[in-house]
């Protein structure tokens, strides 16, 4: 069954801190589909007229359908084909499921509409195309060497499936712009996989990449739609969490800690490798109580401060 869409609408990034009534005429002409996965969303052979938001599952996204490794991912809350739209052109790539998904069909007339309804819609789809425009997937390819270049500008960590640090690194930069700009709460945590280097000498290099992916399934799984997820280099990832505050943070922390616990991971015999435990340090910016961080990198400083105070308080626990 197709998930409701009043229940979905303010967790996606077009209709964020929108009143989701003043927008319901323009809401009832749009579609909802479901897709199965290796499914073509967008493509630069078809003409596109549509702005589709991801409700559910995952999509990767392709310069040539010929490559190995995907340029980006688009994650539960994204927004796809707006930048084709603007232009009046095809899709520069390829959008295709990696595993069954939801998504909301909004046809550019009802787009516009929404735009002209909505000063915040006007805000959401501003910060969508800065994004865009910042890491832009929006490559026309003419020739070998640019698909070349965009390949090494590629963004996923193929170990886990995660956005990468070159990801991270301007995604949560301009997530914590927007938060200071607009006041909002934004908490990050950090967090690794306790005695991960044992873990490897003991079992070996191949079952500690299995644990590697395991991890990072068991994080994706507890997000919510808005929240970004990066491998931050070995066995440490980062969360963002934007307008989440500190406290509503620490349960989210605490229900992915359990949700690692619980993971199993099996070697090539079958049998159950011993179970990994993480430890997250979460920082936070938007309201009195929070840090005053004027930057990511100090925001990213606090949150790996109280991550050595978990591996201090014993492991498998969080700090903040």
């Amino acid at each position: 069954m197709l998930l409701k869409a009043s229940t979905l609408l303010g967790r996606l990034q077009l209709f964020r801190n929108v009143e989701v009534d003043s927008l319901s005429e323009c809401i009832s002409r749009c579609t909802f589909r479901e897709m199965k996965k290796g499914e073509l969303l967008l493509s630069p052979e078809e003409e596109n007229t549509n702005v589709y938001l991801m409700i559910s599952g995952r999509m990767v996204v392709y310069l040539d359908l010929d490559e190995a490794t995907p340029l980006t991912l688009v994650e539960p809350g994204d927004c796809e084909g707006e930048m084709s739209i603007i232009e009046g052109k095809n899709p520069s790539a390829y959008v295709i499921t990696s595993e069954p998904s939801q998504i909301m069909e909004i046809p550019q007339e009802v787009l516009w509409e929404m735009i002209n309804t909505s000063h915040q819609v006007t805000r959401n789809m501003l910060h969508i195309m800065s994004l865009r425009v910042r890491f832009s997937n929006v490559v026309i390819v003419d020739s070998l060497g640019t698909q070349k270049e965009c390949m090494r500008h590629a963004t996923i960590d193929v170990l886990t499936g995660l956005h990468n640090r070159r990801w991270m690194d301007s995604m949560f930069e301009q997530e914590f712009i927007h938060a200071k700009r607009e006041s909002l709460s934004l908490s990050l945590m950090m967090l690794d996989i306790d005695h991960f280097k044992t873990y490897n000498d003991e079992y070996g290099h191949i079952n500690g990449d299995r644990v590697l992916s395991s991890v990072a399934d068991a994080l994706r799984g507890g997000l919510r739609p808005n929240d970004m997820i990066a491998r931050f280099g070995g066995e440490e990832f980062a969360i963002m969490l934007p307008e989440t505050n500190l406290q509503t943070a620490i349960g989210l922390a605490n229900g992915l800690r359990k949700r690692v616990e619980k993971a199993k991971v099996k070697n090539d015999s079958g049998e159950v490798l011993p179970q990994v435990t993480i430890s997250i340090g979460i920082s936070a910016i938007g309201e009195t109580d929070m840090k005053n961080e004027d930057s990511l990198i100090g925001l990213i400083a606090a949150s790996d401060e109280a991550l050595y105070r978990a591996k201090k308080d014993g492991r498998n626990c969080v700090s903040e």
